[in-house]
Formats: C-alpha cells, structure tokens, sequence
C-alpha cells in the first residue's frame, strides 16, 4: 500500500503524491484556500440524510476547484507567452500544481456522483418503501400498500448507470492528463478504481436484465463484474491523508473485498436459476413434443433406460405441480377384523367348519397305525 498526500496547502507551498511544489501565483493560492474552507463546510453539511442535499452541498467545492484550475491554466499560458522554457522552476511548479488541482478537481466531482448513487456505490439495490395515496378512499378503507413497479426499478438504475458511466469518463479524463501517464503508480491506481466502478455498472446492469426475467444474462454480466472486481482488489491502493472526510475517488481496500465477496455469492445465485430455467425449458420442450420419457426419472424407477444412461437433467419435475397421490386405506383392514358387517356372518360359519375340519385331520394324522401281519391278518 502507497501512501502519499493527495493535495496539501501549507503556506506558499503545494505537496501532492510525495511531490512539492511553489505557489507561484497569487491568484492560485487565493483558490486552494477556498477550497479548504469549502471542504470544512463540506464535512459539516454531510450528516444530511437527503442524497440530494448532500451532492449540492459539493458545489461550492466544486467551483472553488475550478477556479483553481482556471488560475493554473492562465499562470501557464502566460509563461508560454513570456517563453520559458519547461526546465525552468517555475513551469515546473505550475505543471505540478496543474496535474494536483485537475486530479482534485476531477476526484470532487466523482465524490459527488457517488453521493448521487447511494450508500455502499449502489452495491445492493432495495426496492424503494411501498407508498400509499394521499387522498383517502371513498369508501373509507384503507389504500392497500403496493409493491414499486418494475418500471420504476428500471428508471432508477438507469440513472444509477448514467452516474457510473460519467465516473468512468472522469477516470478516463485524469489518465489524459499532462504528466499522468509517467508515473505508473498512479495509472495503476487508477486501473483499479476504474475496474471498482466498471464492476458496479456491471452488477446494476445484471439487477435490470433479472427483474426482465432474462437469467442468462444477467449471470453473463455478474460473471463480468466478478472478474472485474478481482482486478479492482488486486491493483494498489493509496491513503489519503486530506483533512476532508467527503467522499471523493479514493476506493479502499474494504470496499473493494465487500464487492467481491458479494458478486461470488450473486454469482452462484445466478447460476442457479439459469440451470433451473433451461431444466424448466428443456422439460417443456419434451412434454410439447410428446416424447415418451417426458416423465422425470423419479416416476419411471421400474424403467431401465433404452439408451444405457439416465438423463440426470430429468430427475424430479421443476416446478412441482400440485396432484392427487393415490393412498391405501390401510384402517378398513383392519376395522374388517372387528366389525360386524352385513353378509360378514355366513362367512364366519364357513371358516369355522373349515377350521374344525382340519382339525379332526390333524388328531387322525397324530394317531399311531395299527401293526398289521401277512395278507392282512394281524397277530
């Protein structure tokens, strides 16, 4: 982990990442002031609940930053004029200022969008608190509470993509900076806090494809997401170390692994009903053409397969439907036992004359026989 300074004001100097450099300007010092008090008001504004009064409470910031931006971009522009060469100490200074104040300016208005967004950078989108009307019932009853249509869901994480790709142009923008692309470090960072960013628009996107009903995609772009989170967790990250607590671009460590721990479960979430949505396809398609082991394996046991195999995507029939199962009234056995039915009695009669046969059977089989001699006679 790389810890630097992101912007710091202290006097007439200016540090940003490990690097100090001259306020040459008046008018440049005059700017990074007012971006400190506006920061301080900033912070005191930030217990709002609205996300709205919150990302307005960044316009004073923002403004500040530009002009410090505008007065950094004519010091330049005149000392161009005036022909100074880039070596010189001056242009140095400004170039250093430049590439600190465009970042900060730049790092505030991606705050703002994540303010605009929601807690956690929209990670987990909660349906919105079911609202009843105003206006009372004619009748005098209450309004039944209804769920937030999907229309609405649509709407708003249509926004929440527009915000996200307004993010990435924003980290895009910072890479195109003079000076940006020579230290490597910090393009890194960038890569990753691109990829944080890039796997939330991903993860948003799926959330619209699945309340469509269209599984298969949204598991394509949870799967894309995940990757792109791994890469988010992987690249460097860097502390800083400003006075402001608002939220800017930086994207920590946690943040990150809250993202990646939470697409791996979506993820597995996903595969499963893409696989219980082609198994629901696929036993529609056999019952509409009529073939003979449309039946799920669990109703033909007594069946050994024609092809040698079992088809384990045909197990049990998904979704159950509800049937009746056919039960043996086992209690009128044995209630036969022990009540007197009509007709019942004739029957008993005749058991009783067949038990008493096979009785007398039995007393003649135990006795002995009686010794008999030759031809008959006995002695």
């Amino acid at each position: 982990m790389n810890t630097y300074r992101k912007l710091t004001v202290a006097g007439s100097q200016i540090t940003w990442r490990g690097r100090t450099a001259n306020i040459v300007d008046a008018a440049i010092g005059q700017a990074l002031v007012s971006i400190e008090s506006a920061s301080s008001n900033l912070d005191r504004s930030s217990a709002s609940s609205s996300p709205k009064d919150r990302a307005n409470a960044y316009d004073d910031i923002l403004i500040a930053s530009q002009d410090a931006v505008d007065a950094t971009r004519r010091a330049i522009e005149e000392l161009e004029k005036e022909g100074v060469d880039e070596g010189d100490a001056r242009m140095q200074d400004l170039r250093v200022t430049n590439l600190a104040v465009n970042y900060d300016l730049i790092s505030w208005r991606i705050g703002r969008n994540r303010v605009l967004i929601g807690t956690d950078d929209g990670l987990a989108f909660a349906p919105n608190p079911p609202q009843k009307p105003r206006r009372p019932r004619k009748d005098g009853k209450e309004w039944a509470e209804r769920e937030e249509p999907t229309g609405r869901k649509l709407a708003r994480l249509r926004e929440r993509v527009a915000l996200y790709d307004a993010i990435l142009q924003s980290i895009d923008s910072i890479k195109d900076l003079r000076g940006a692309a020579r230290d490597t470090g910090f393009i890194a960072e960038l890569d990753g806090q691109r990829a944080y960013f890039q796997a939330l628009k991903c993860l948003n996107l799926s959330h619209s494809h699945a309340l469509l009903a269209a599984p298969r995609q949204a598991l394509a772009l949870c799967s894309r997401a995940l990757s792109l989170s791994s890469q988010a967790t992987s690249a460097p990250t860097s502390t800083s170390t400003t006075t402001s607590n608002a939220t800017k671009l930086v994207v920590s460590e946690h943040q990150a692994s809250a993202l990646k721990s939470a697409l791996e479960n979506l993820n597995s979430h996903y595969r499963g009903v893409v696989a219980l949505s082609q198994l629901s396809a696929s036993l529609q398609t056999a019952a509409k053409a009529g073939l003979s082991n449309a039946a799920p394996v669990v109703e033909r046991l007594n069946e050994y397969p024609s092809s040698g195999s079992v088809d384990l995507k045909n197990l049990v029939t998904w979704p159950p439907k509800l049937r009746p199962v056919p039960v043996k009234p086992l209690f009128l056995d044995v209630a036969w036992n022990y009540v007197e039915y009509p007709g019942r009695t004739q029957r008993v009669e005749v058991e009783e004359k067949v038990e008493e046969k096979e009785e007398k059977m039995e007393e003649e089989e135990e006795r002995p026989k009686a010794k008999k001699g030759w031809f008959g006679f006995g002695r």
